[in-house]
C-alpha cells in the first residue's frame, strides 16, 4: 500500500487514512493541510476565499458559485407543497463566507471551524434572512438539498408573519424552527442521505433546532398529514400569543 502524498509504502502496523480510493500514511495525514469539505490531505489544495481549502477530488463536484441552484431545488417543491410550504419562484441566493454566515445565526463566540462538520455543529450552511438565502461557498449536493428544505420552510413562515428570519426565543420561534428542521431531517431520511440525516439529528447546537426532538418523536407514530394538522392548529395559537399584531401578515396566495 503506497501513500498518496509521499509515495512511500505504508507499514502494515501503521494506521492510515483512506478516502477517494487513496491511502495516506499517518505522518502525512497529521502534518498536511486538509480539505474543508472532506478532510482529505490532497496534493493540489486550493484556497476558496471565505471558506477554506478545497482538494482536487472535491473540486468541480460541489455546489458552489455557478451551480444552477433553482434547478436543484425544483424537486423539493413536490415534497414541501403537501406541508403547506410555498417555495419562491426565484429564490434570492447569496454566497457568504463562514464568518458572515455564522454572525447571521449566533452571537456566541465560537471556536474556529477548520472543517465543514465543525461549522455544522453550531450553524446551518444555508440560512434565510430578510428575503435572501445566505449559503457557504462550497458544499455537497446532499448537504445543499437537506438544508435547503429547512430554510425554504423557514423563509415561508418568516414571510407569512412579517419576520426577517425565525431567530428568537419565544415558543413561536422554537416551535417553528423545530418544524422546519424536522422537514429537512425527513427529506434526508426519504432521500437516503444518511450523513445529512445524522448531522441534522444532533446539530446545530445552541438551540437552533428548536423543538425538533418533539417533532421527531411525533413522526414515529404519526403520518405526515397528522403532523401538519398538529402544526397548523398550534401555530395559530402561538402567533396570537407571541407575535405582536403589526408583525403578522396575511398568507400569500398559492
Amino acid at each position: 500500500m503506497i501513500c498518496y502524498l509521499c509515495r512511500n509504502p505504508i507499514p502494515d502496523d501503521q494506521p492510515f487514512y483512506n478516502d477517494h480510493d487513496q491511502h495516506v500514511c499517518k505522518p502525512c495525514f497529521l502534518e498536511s493541510e486538509r480539505c474543508f469539505i472532506c478532510r482529505f490531505p490532497g496534493k493540489k489544495l486550493q484556497d476558496v476565499p471565505g471558506l477554506g481549502l478545497e482538494c482536487e477530488f472535491c473540486r468541480g463536484k460541489l455546489i458552489g458559485e455557478g451551480s444552477d441552484l433553482d434547478t436543484t431545488i425544483e424537486p423539493l417543491r413536490a415534497f414541501l407543497g403537501p406541508f403547506g410550504v410555498l417555495v419562491p419562484e426565484r429564490p434570492r441566493w447569496r454566497w457568504s463566507d463562514r464568518a458572515g454566515l455564522r454572525r447571521l445565526q449566533t452571537d456566541v463566540d465560537l471556536p474556529d471551524e477548520p472543517f465543514i462538520d465543525d461549522f455544522l455543529r453550531y450553524c446551518y450552511p444555508i440560512f434565510h434572512h430578510d428575503g435572501e438565502f445566505h449559503l457557504l461557498r462550497r458544499m455537497t449536493k446532499e448537504t445543499f438539498v437537506a438544508y435547503a428544505v429547512v430554510q425554504l420552510a423557514a423563509a415561508d413562515l418568516a414571510l407569512r408573519h412579517g419576520l426577517a428570519d425565525l431567530r428568537g426565543r419565544t415558543p413561536f420561534h422554537t416551535f417553528t424552527r423545530g418544524w422546519c428542521h424536522w422537514l429537512g431531517y425527513e427529506a434526508a431520511r426519504l432521500l437516503g442521505y444518511d450523513l445529512e440525516r445524522r448531522q441534522l439529528r444532533k446539530w446545530p447546537e445552541l438551540g437552533a433546532q428548536g423543538d425538533f426532538e418533539r417533532w421527531e418523536r411525533m413522526s414515529r407514530v404519526n403520518k405526515p398529514a397528522r403532523m401538519l394538522e398538529y402544526f397548523r392548529g398550534n401555530l395559530s395559537v402561538l402567533v396570537k400569543k407571541h407575535l405582536s399584531p403589526p408583525a403578522a401578515q396575511p398568507a400569500p396566495s398559492p
